[in-house]
């Protein structure tokens, strides 16, 4: 008689973690209508010999149960206490037994969405900080296949998989599967087991070719009546026979792919192949037929950044607003050919392929990454709460007695990198909308901002990670630590100046190393024209924010730019503090005005919208010779001046700011300003004149040794525009030297 084999949950291997502090739920398959059994066995990890009387040890928990019909069992595990001990589990039917060795129990945490969380350990380095041993031994990985795909699997299926192939947990001796490892997950593991002492293990799913939608079960699409008119007003609703379609065209753009290298390659040793030319031709024409659904597509489904925008709304499904597609784009004929939709959009296509098969897995926590072109999407609220329906299907526990067993839900913000230079606002209210609907839950949730690492640099990611488990650590392990990144709460008035309040601020705010004003403030007026501001922390725990030329200031931002090179503030667990606007009344907000301040020589930007994030020069001398360089000593505001050396021209030395860089999204418009404001030291007392373009006149640099401020009048109609702006030193010497400061317009 044939013995049916034991089959039980993908998630339950050799050198796996179980949830501490709640019940435990196995589902699995054996013979029908049979007699299984578990026995559970615990062992001291450190080998010593336990009395047989040592009811902690030993035979713990036997149970016994008999399947169903179709063979199906169920057991449920009673809670047991975090610990470094040594679990084995024993399943028995007839003459078949399957045993699984090294299981832990402590925290599961689990890591999905996109780019910020799926760089591997092989391509990011590590802080040069030494690893404990005793703190790897506590780490397990759960890593499947990036792409969902594996030996067995060469397509993502239509429909749920019920088990991952070929999958199972690792520790960090397994050095070849450590690699491919999520670095965020690592570091994250690693962080909150050094302050925990007991074993974490990350289920480590997260791709970079993947969205939301692509997370979300069928189930939720179809329960959800708002989101289900959503995604089928966007055709994303498809059957089977249509999905088929589109992996048949998935091969087809593939074979292009391959063909056109192969013709590149051939062609360069001077050999051309005709047939294989038409073959390519063939196939990019039939490719042609159809219509490729480039989701979203239209400009009314981003985030405009416009200065009427509402705030995220949890209004009643009949009064949403759906139109993510332009109307010619939604009458034009249709082809006979389905619409091509990336994978990316291709719906559940993540859940069916690395969600479904961790059915009752249960959880502590779960960490999620949207992809880059998220922030195009209308109406993200629906699909959140889609993907959480989805996650309370997939996980245990899904009732709770105690709130610290509640799963939490962090959220990494986008990150500057995904701004649309045409929409350029997208994206940071992508996060005031993100931060917004997290706040509306029930469950302990956090947001995590990464708009102060800017540059490329590989050790991002497990800075990203180990901010993820300072959120982690206080929303379940010790009230003194931040539950989130902070977050402006409120601000009161006192006479000019404004006073924020902020919440997660651990032991308090910081100014980033190397720095020593507050930056990245704006205030404005009635008028509601925003302008940069100075600041200063008070305490520790407040700031103050106030500009001398606004007497009532009404409203305040904090790197409610695109690109906030200059929000760098955090608080002391090194979490930044969250851009913000106090409020999302119609305004004009304050261009990147990254010179005036005159005390830093470089900043990071992009030079071209597809460029990546670099250092880049502030000033350029553009006639004469010059070299430009910052005192600290000498100055009227901030934390130094400008101080040039030059060598003139034809009696002229030309300095400017560089504006022409794709981040600064010049020109700059400075609304109801008139005048420019620049405060001058001229050092050799000689006679010498400044001049700016686009500004009318000269002015006189007196010839003492005490600063000066000079003020030009704008040439123009309207508000001051600038493209650039060319400043000269009109001096019949050859060589000199100037001072300049604190440029300000007025």
């Amino acid at each position: 008689m044939d013995i049916n084999p034991i089959v039980l949950p993908s998630w339950l291997t050799e050198k796996s973690v179980f949830q501490q502090g709640v019940e435990l739920v196995i589902n699995g398959y054996a013979a029908p209508s049979a007699t299984i059994t578990l026995e559970i066995v615990k062992d001291p990890t450190d080998g010593r010999r336990v009395s047989k009387l040592d009811t902690e040890y030993g035979v713990i928990l036997s149970l016994e149960t008999t399947t169903s019909g179709k063979g199906r069992f169920e057991f449920r595990v009673p809670p047991y206490k975090a610990s470094t001990d040594t679990y084995t589990f024993i399943f028995s039917c007839f003459s078949e037994s399957v045993t699984i060795k090294d299981i832990r129990c402590g925290d599961v945490w689990v890591f999905l969405g996109s780019e910020l969380l799926s760089v591997p350990i092989s391509k990011a380095n590590a802080p040069a900080t030494p690893m404990k041993r005793n703190v790897m031994s506590l780490l397990r990985f759960l890593t499947p296949q990036r792409n969902g795909l594996n030996e067995e699997l060469k397509e993502i299926p239509y429909d749920p998989q019920s088990y991952y192939k070929g999958v199972s947990w690792i520790k960090v001796t397994d050095t070849k599967e450590l690699s491919l490892v999520s670095s965020s997950a690592f570091a994250f593991a690693y962080e909150l087991a050094e302050q925990i002492h007991y074993p974490v293990g990350v289920v480590d799913l997260s791709y970079e070719d993947s969205t939301i939608l692509s997370w979300i079960c069928k189930e939720a699409f179809e329960n959800e009546v708002a989101l289900h008119d959503l995604v089928e007003s966007q055709g994303l609703l498809i059957d089977k026979k249509t999905y088929d379609a589109l992996l048949d065209e998935d091969k087809e753009r593939s074979q292009i792919a391959r063909l056109t290298n192969e013709i590149e390659e051939n062609k360069e040793v001077m050999d051309f192949d005709l047939e294989k030319n038409e073959r390519l031709q063939g196939l990019k024409d039939e490719v042609a037929d159809g219509s490729d659904l480039d989701f979203p597509n239209s400009s009314s489904a981003r985030s405009s950044g416009s200065k009427t925008s509402e705030p995220l709304s949890a209004s009643a499904a009949m009064s949403l607003d759906f139109n993510l597609f332009d109307q010619e784009k939604i009458n034009r004929p249709k082809s006979d050919k389905p619409r091509y939709i990336k994978p990316k959009f291709r719906l559940s296509t993540m859940y069916n392929a690395k969600l479904a098969p961790l059915s009752k897995m249960t959880i502590r926590g779960m960490c999620f990454s949207p992809n880059n072109e998220e922030s195009k999407l209308m109406r993200y609220d629906l699909l959140l709460m889609g993907l959480l329906e989805t996650l309370v299907s997939v996980f245990e526990p899904k009732e709770v007695i105690e709130d610290d067993l509640m799963p939490s839900f962090f959220v990494v913000a986008m990150h500057p990198d995904a701004v649309d230079i045409d929409e350029p606002y997208a994206v940071l209210e992508f996060n005031e909308n993100l931060s917004a609907f997290l706040r509306r839950l029930t469950m302990p949730t956090g947001i995590v901002s990464c708009h102060d690492l800017l540059l490329p640099d590989k050790t991002k990611s497990f800075i990203l990670g180990k901010r993820l488990s300072v959120v982690a650590l206080g929303n379940h392990f010790t009230q003194k630590m931040p539950k989130s990144c902070p977050e402006c709460i409120g601000a009161e008035r006192a006479g000019n100046k404004l006073i924020l309040s902020f919440d997660n601020l651990a032991d308090g705010l910081r100014l980033t190393e190397n720095e020593s004003i507050l930056r990245g403030f704006s205030v404005c007026g009635e008028d509601r024209v925003f302008y940069p501001a100075k600041a200063k922390i008070l305490h520790g725990v407040r700031v103050m924010v106030w500009r001398d030329d606004i007497r009532e200031p009404t409203s305040v931002t904090y790197g409610f730019t695109p690109f906030p090179h200059d929000a760098t503030f955090k608080n002391l667990m090194d979490l930044p503090v969250l851009p913000f606007r106090f409020d999302r009344d119609p305004a004009f907000y304050s261009p990147d005005l990254f010179f005036a301040s005159c005390d830093k020589l470089t900043f990071v930007g992009k030079k071209t919208r597809d460029d990546e994030f670099e250092r880049l020069k502030v000033f350029r001398t553009f006639k004469g010779n010059g070299a430009i360089d910052t005192d600290t000593m000498n100055k009227t505001e901030g934390s130094s001046s400008l101080h040039i050396r030059y060598e003139t021209e034809n009696s002229l030395y030309g300095f400017e700011p560089v504006l022409s860089y794709a981040s600064i999204m010049g020109p700059l418009e400075l609304p109801r300003r008139r005048r420019i404001s620049i405060d001058v030291f001229n050092p050799e007392q000689t006679k010498k004149k400044l001049r700016i373009d686009g500004f009318k006149g000269t002015a006189d640099i007196r010839q003492q040794l005490t600063w000066q401020t000079l003020i030009l009048d704008y040439e123009g109609e309207g508000n001051i525009i600038l493209n650039d702006l060319k400043i000269y030193i009109e001096d019949t010497s050859r060589n000199g030297e100037i001072y300049i400061d604190n440029i300000i317009f007025i």
